[in-house]
């Protein structure tokens, strides 16, 4: 959870301090369509806070789904859009 909290304060510091608008609605359609391979648009430090992001929402889904039988990346996927 450690994980979560901490990309939580990274995207909020982005979207109040760091990213420009157009930036911004860069990462968010980047985190709406949930793909890797729209990286290149995104500027360098977009860049690996979505890999984090990704990575992590996806290792905690495979979990999930590991252990209880449950698919809830798709949910986690939302969340985070929503939050975006």
């Amino acid at each position: 959870m450690t994980i979560v909290n901490a990309l939580v304060t990274t995207i909020d510091d982005i979207y109040d301090i760091y990213g420009t608008l157009e930036e911004l609605e860069l990462f968010t359609a980047v985190v709406d369509s949930w793909d890797v391979n729209r990286l290149d648009e995104l500027p360098e430090y977009m860049r690996l806070c979505f890999l984090i992001l990704y990575n992590e929402i996806n290792g905690i889904g495979c979990d999930i789904l590991k252990h209880k039988n449950i698919d809830v990346i798709p949910f986690l996927k939302k969340s985070w859009a929503d939050l975006c």
